[in-house]
């Protein structure tokens, strides 16, 4: 009996309780390297076991979930056994609703230490549904529970994402670190937008940490928080060709949380961004200066060819993240900034700020490398105003006193 057919015979332990997969070996499909797991056609039945099963059988060939079909993941799902596996989804993969099961888990979907490994659809139709608004609600009512992120990479290279629409995220969508390299996604469509009166807080497009060579190119991204954030740890990442709707922007950071910490990110390009609604569209947060924190490094960060509709602020730099004024102006930020662009912006912010389209609060303990150009970005009224604090003479545009933040 080959692997793949073997497969249906399973038996599994989920929850203390055994469960089996009954249905007849005929359904189960099988061409060259492909096969696909067997589905149970039911929210009350797992099918986490049957394709993780799949994919320790099969560790370098393809894993089909057809289209029409869902496949319910009611327990954390490893990629363990991967080796150049692909995963084809063509149909839905649903996260189940429990929050009991979730709370505290760091993942629905888990990469870890995996080399090698591709999750596409061919048709376009594939969806990852992380189901997540019960713990949205929870979440509004409960602050201290701990939600899952959607598809977390940890310690993996060489993996690749295409294709493929990601839809209510509990937490964070997508997090990338513990010294990933080589991961990129191509074609990625995120939503996450509640159905009550609670809305999907925490749910970053990207995280993106302890990494080198992280690619995202052809996004677009729908949420309640950060559209891409740079974590501490990221290098050479590069954003391409996103488009971000509700967000609070593209972020470095938050740096220089930690006592003693000293966070860096570097070498990093986002390039092509159309930012709609949002609270801004980039910006660098990092946290003031001891004792209660470390510092940063932001070092050799471009973003250019950014088009803004109803967006708050152009560019934001908040060297007083996460603290009150009387705290920052103690003990203001030492964090370092240099090498860091922002040219070619265009369109137009919100009323929020206006006639301010910029705050740029540097670093007062610090440096700050910064440079802006091309910045055509208009209010609804009057003209233009950038607001600046230790920023330096070269800066490239004209400033007004008042950044905070």
């Amino acid at each position: 009996m080959d692997k793949c057919r073997a497969l249906i015979f399973a038996i599994v332990a989920v929850n203390g309780a055994t469960v089996t997969i009954s249905q007849p070996p005929t359904q189960v499909v099988k061409r060259g390297s492909s096969c696909t797991p067997v589905a149970g056609h039911s929210s009350s039945i797992d099918d986490a076991p049957a394709i993780q099963s799949a994919i320790a059988s099969c560790p370098s060939g393809t894993i089909v979930i057809p289209k029409s079909t869902t496949y319910y993941i009611n327990t954390a799902f490893s990629f363990v056994g991967c080796s150049g596996c692909t995963l084809q989804i063509e149909g839905t993969l649903q996260a189940t609703s429990n929050t009991t099961y979730w709370g505290g888990r760091r993942a629905i979907f888990l990469m870890d230490g995996i080399n090698g490994a591709t999750v596409y659809s061919a048709t376009g139709t594939g969806i990852v549904d992380g189901n997540g608004q019960a713990a949205w609600d929870l979440f509004a009512a409960n602050s201290s529970y701990q939600r899952p992120t959607l598809f977390y990479i940890n310690n993996s290279k060489n993996v690749k994402l295409s294709n493929l629409y990601f839809k209510s995220a509990p937490n964070v969508f997508h997090s990338v670190t513990g010294g990933s390299s080589n991961v990129s996604y191509s074609n990625i469509s995120l939503y996450a937008v509640s159905s009550s009166a609670n809305v999907a807080h925490n749910t970053d497009g990207w995280d993106i940490g302890q990494s080198t060579y992280v690619t995202i190119d052809g996004a677009t991204v729908t949420n309640d928080d950060d559209c891409v954030a740079l974590k501490p740890g990221c290098s050479f990442a590069t954003v391409t060709n996103i488009s971000c709707t509700g967000s609070h922007g593209i972020s470095v950071g938050s740096l220089g949380s930690g006592v003693n910490s000293k966070d860096t990110v570097q070498n990093c390009l986002i390039s092509g961004a159309t930012m709609i609604n949002s609270a801004k569209a980039a910006g660098l947060k990092l946290y003031p200066g001891p004792p209660d924190h470390g510092t940063a490094v932001v070092s050799n960060v471009t973003f250019e060819n950014f088009i803004l509709q109803n967006t708050d602020y152009a560019f934001q730099v908040q060297s007083c993240y996460g603290e009150d004024s009387s705290y920052c102006e103690t003990n203001p930020s030492t964090a370092q900034i240099a090498g860091v662009v922002v040219r070619n912006f265009s369109g137009t912010t919100s009323t929020h700020y206006s006639p301010n389209i910029a705050n740029i609060d540097c670093p007062a303990a610090g440096t700050c490398g910064l440079t802006l150009s091309n910045i055509t970005v208009t209010p609804p009224k009057g003209s233009a105003v950038i607001q600046c604090a230790n920023t330096p003479s070269n800066l490239g545009v004209p400033c007004a006193s008042g950044a905070s933040g």
